[in-house]
């Protein structure tokens, strides 16, 4: 007695500790179904509440199957009292959990849930639990009893003997599979057939058993009704033909304290895995949803790159051509005060001082100017056209990522808030893109960057402030030389009586012109080269903030469901590690 004690105590430890585990990973579990948000089924998390508050709570023996095929017969021949009515219509309108009870008295705890107490000896370590039919007229019984299953530690299921194993009952017995549960089928009425008759339907119920669980179940064919007849009249053969004794002594014996305590504590991990299977399969296929997003999002990345690298490219080119021409401008000034600085040519010089500026405009400076703003118009139309390219490109990625933005990938009762949020948001980017690509003006797009080009390079030191073309500088240097040339001839004549000063002057000049158009050069394509930076900063920056929303989503959903990836990964662990522990005794 001693022995048996300790062992009892043992065995009430060891239970606690693992009840205790089960109570942290149930927990994390309900944790990580908070933050997953609107879109878990109100039945799972109904279920898991329930799982957490019974965790402790007797052994719970549930009967299933469909009306009429005998549950409450079976429940009362158990019991050895009536307590469950019977008839061949269906009876059973409501869950009904059998406790042991001094007295018989019954109560209900909901409109479809009452809990009747009967003092049978039975009752003290089990508690029993009739079920409306599975194929109940009344779905919403049917719907009760399928709720009720997870939080059975034991499924008893009756099928009748002269229908055993129909569609709806391999259907309610995926349910019971699904959710980890340990079942029991009992094939009643076994009466109503011959003895090679019964035995050719345990065959067929045990092939498909077999099938859908992937091992064979205990199975009983036995006759409740025959047993209780048997009972009321003390014929013991009558009892032994009725086969009723092997469940009672399967319950009795193999149901002993020991293997109660391991399918109660196994049971709530049925639960937590079915519900992390779930889920975890949901955040899976939600991130990989998401994958195609950060990819769609790295391909605006890449062409906006694209985009800041060609007009980068595309600039140089101009600056070149840019910097040819001035390069031209400066060796024709040269040749130009080569040939007319000279002494000959000084009487000249001096009295046609507007005709030589005026050779100077038309030999030097020409149609440099035009030229000049030809480019850079040709450069801001080019920069205009990529930009109206990218918002294009923008909004074809978007809409191919709208198309693919159906609901389909929704598994059961859970809710669709991802698929719809995310849908709504590329829709609502998509549109806002497509406004963009649809009132896009170039012309007027072209003249109001043109103008901004304008407007900075006038406010160089050169010319002042005020817009003006590039190439109107050129103008105003051509007509600051010329002052230089005239100003410098006009002094040396009535200040020197030799001309042998002519060459130094001409050097002069050259020299101040090589000046000016090197200031020039800095002036102007430093400027360009700033105000093209800061319009293609600008115009990378729009797009970035036109699909802002749908950016931030994609990241901050990916973050989200990959730390709820690795909650539902590390409780699956969990649940492994107990399992094991349950299982190795």
């Amino acid at each position: 007695m001693r022995a048996l004690f300790t062992r009892q105590k043992a065995l009430a430890e060891r239970a606690d500790a693992l009840i205790t585990q089960e109570r942290t990973l149930l927990a994390d579990l309900a944790a990580a179904l908070e933050r997953f948000g609107v879109d878990v089924a109100p039945a799972d998390r109904k279920t898991l509440d329930e799982t957490i508050a019974g965790i402790a709570e007797l052994f719970l023996l549930v009967v299933a199957g469909e009306f009429n095929s005998g549950k409450s017969s079976f429940i009362n021949t158990l019991v050895g009292e009536t307590v469950m009515a019977e008839g061949v219509t269906p009876t059973t309108d409501r869950i009904t959990v059998l406790r042991y009870g001094d007295e018989p008295a019954e109560k209900r705890t909901s409109a479809y849930l009452a809990e009747r107490r009967q003092p049978a000896e039975l009752l003290r370590n089990i508690a029993i639990v009739d079920t409306p039919g599975a194929n109940a007229v009344i779905r919403q019984h049917e719907e009760l009893t399928r709720e009720f299953i997870p939080r059975a530690d034991l499924v008893l299921f009756v099928t009748s003997a002269d229908r055993p194993f129909t569609e709806s009952e391999r259907s309610f017995l995926e349910l019971i599979r699904d959710w980890g549960k340990k079942v029991v089928i009992v094939i009643n009425k076994a009466d109503l057939l011959e003895p090679a008759e019964v035995d050719q339907v345990v065959a067929f119920v045990a092939e498909h058993a077999h099938t859908l669980f992937g091992f064979t179940p205990e199975i009983f064919p036995l006759s409740a009704r025959g047993a209780r007849r048997a009972r009321a009249a003390d014929d013991a053969a009558a009892f032994e033909a009725s086969r009723f004794g092997a469940i009672e002594q399967y319950i009795a014996e193999t149901l002993d304290a020991g293997e109660r305590v391991r399918l109660k504590l196994l049971s709530p991990l049925g639960v937590a895995q079915r519900i992390t299977d779930k889920y975890l399969t949901v955040v899976e296929d939600r991130l990989g949803t998401l994958t195609e997003d950060v990819a769609a999002i790295d391909n605006i990345d890449r062409q906006l790159d694209l985009f800041r690298d060609d007009v980068s490219q595309d600039f140089r080119y101009h600056r070149t051509e840019i910097d040819n021409l001035l390069n031209e401008f400066e060796l024709r000034g040269i040749r130009f005060f080569d040939d007319t600085i000279r002494i000959n040519n000084l009487p000249r010089l001096i009295r046609e001082s507007d005709s030589v500026r005026a050779e100077f405009e038309d030999a030097v400076v020409a149609d440099l100017p035009q030229q000049i703003d030809m480019r850079t118009q040709r450069l801001i139309d080019w920069i205009i056209d990529r930009n109206l390219k990218l918002w294009q490109s923008t909004t074809d990625h978007l809409r191919r990522e709208r198309l693919s933005s159906r609901p389909a990938g929704m598994i059961g009762d859970i809710g669709g808030s991802f698929d719809y949020n995310r849908s709504q948001l590329i829709e609502s980017v998509a549109n806002q893109v497509g406004r963009v690509v649809d009132t896009y003006d170039r012309e007027k797009e072209s003249a109001a960057m043109a103008e901004e080009v304008r407007t900075a390079i006038g406010q160089t030191a050169l010319v002042g402030t005020g817009a003006v073309g590039v190439g109107a500088l050129l103008v105003v240097l051509a007509h600051t030389a010329l002052l230089d040339v005239t100003g410098i001839l006009a002094a040396g004549t009535a200040a020197l009586a030799g001309l042998y000063l002519i060459p130094n002057k001409r050097r002069d000049l050259k020299h101040k012109l090589r000046e000016r158009v090197a200031e020039l050069r800095i002036q102007i394509i430093g400027t360009m080269q700033r105000q093209f930076d800061g319009e293609l900063e600008l115009m990378v920056q729009r797009v970035r903030e036109a699909i802002a929303p749908y950016t931030r989503f994609i990241r901050a959903q990916r973050e989200q469901l990959t730390e709820l990836q690795g909650t539902f990964s590390d409780v699956d662990v969990a649940i492994a590690t107990v399992r094991g522990e349950i299982e190795r005794g």
